[in-house]
């Protein structure tokens, strides 16, 4: 089921690139845990997307709603849609992040392979910082199994931190480090 999602939500997001409206995509959330090795139980697919502005004409090409984020929220907005499989539904949410959080994970994307289907996923570095960006209980856990898993360099810590610092998450990154 999730295969199929996947790949349709791909397809949907390559005609809108394609068309002008997306700069650039990229997985984050459970499924790309997952892909970096430390698999988890996750109901619906997260990308991270960087729009070209017209968020109605995406949302119409996308089959999605928009929700801009309001004053108070961290995230300028997202777009959500259901993917229809027979009887079963997966939920989908294409996150638009602040500019510095855009620049950062469309910067360090890579390929990967989620349910036998190639697709851009944010590196395994970024994906702890926005873990930790997000602060829930299961990003938390995500985040340190990722490091668990990656078992990171010396050089990668270095790296991390520099892009900790770039994007407000150092104090953070540091306290998961110190666990």
């Amino acid at each position: 089921m999730f295969r199929q999602a996947l790949r349709e939500i791909l397809h949907r997001l390559e005609q809108a690139k394609t068309a002008g409206l997306l700069r650039a995509y990229a997985l984050i959330g459970g499924l790309a845990t997952g892909a970096w090795g430390s698999p988890r139980a996750t109901q619906d697919i997260d990308f991270a997307v960087a729009t070209t502005g017209n968020h109605a004409t995406l949302a119409q090409a996308l089959g999605a709603r928009f929700a801009p984020g309001g004053p108070d929220d961290p995230l300028p907005g997202v777009f959500s849609l259901s993917i229809q499989l027979g009887d079963q539904t997966v939920p989908v949410q294409l996150v638009i992040l602040p500019p510095r959080w855009t620049e950062l994970v469309m910067t360090h994307v890579q390929p990967a392979t989620v349910f036998d289907t190639d697709v851009p996923v944010v590196s395994w570095q970024v994906l702890v910082l926005l873990k930790l960006y997000a602060g829930g209980p299961h990003d938390l856990a995500d985040a340190t199994s990722i490091l668990a898993v990656r078992l990171p360099t010396p050089e990668d810590v270095k790296e991390m931190a520099a892009l900790a610092a770039q994007v407000g998450v150092a104090e953070e990154f540091h306290a998961l480090l110190s666990r």
